[in-house]
């Protein structure tokens, strides 16, 4: 029996689609990038290392950071991307770290989509900051970072069509600026020092994580 046009039609692409598993629509050309949040002890007190990236750096000089940065043709998967830029940035080899595990990858407003890990910097005597890169590194107990509630503001987002936008065809399109969405801005503070943006985001984040799945008190006297 002939199988119907349609029936032939479907199963073409049936096979097509299998072919390969979906990803990430690439006409917006987004870039993908991996960050480390490293953990060390210091003090009797396990804390979270944090960069001020160099003054000399084109993007967001002076702020601070996680080590990260995009992912490079060498790096197999997101993880080796994270542990190469921390090695870079640090002076570390692999073997000074082991990641623990990967949080909730943030599709970003206006950059790229980032894929955080968690991991624990054995020695942090160890860490030589790269001067073309960072300034300076500081560490937090999360014992404090646990005190802390950080301050929330909400930031909006809006798109306006160009001139060349078919009016025409849609009349009814608005020519002005379009409020689409907003999200929450986290900021926290220590020794001088202010955490936001996409960095307070992830610590919020793994901060929540951790309050809500160890137990009580679980960081303030151990490491």
């Amino acid at each position: 029996m002939e199988i119907p046009c349609e029936g032939r039609a479907c199963a073409y692409i049936q096979s097509m689609l299998a072919r390969r598993p979906a990803g990430i629509d690439r006409a917006d050309q987004p870039t993908e990038a991996a960050v480390l949040l490293p953990l060390v002890e210091k003090d009797g007190e396990l804390g979270v290392l944090f960069e001020v990236r160099s003054k000399s750096l084109s993007w967001q000089p002076g702020e601070v950071c996680f080590p990260g940065g995009k992912k490079e043709k060498g790096d197999c998967t997101l993880q080796d991307t994270a542990v190469r830029e921390t090695c870079e940035e640090l002076n570390l080899t692999p073997d000074d770290m082991i990641v623990c595990g990967e949080l909730d990858y943030l599709v970003t407003h206006l950059g790229p989509i980032v894929h955080p890990y968690v991991g624990n910097i054995w020695e942090v005597s160890k860490v030589k900051p790269s001067c073309a890169e960072v300034s300076e590194i500081f560490v937090v107990p999360l014992s404090e970072l646990f005190k802390q509630n950080p301050r929330k503001v909400h930031m909006e987002l809006a798109n306006r069509a160009t001139e060349d936008f078919p009016f025409d065809l849609l009349p009814r399109h608005p020519r002005g600026w379009l409020q689409r969405k907003g999200y929450d801005v986290y900021f926290y503070e220590y020794d001088g020092h202010v955490i936001w943006g996409l960095t307070a985001r992830i610590l919020y984040s793994f901060l929540r994580r951790l309050k809500k799945e160890v137990p009580e008190n679980f960081f303030d006297d151990k490491a």
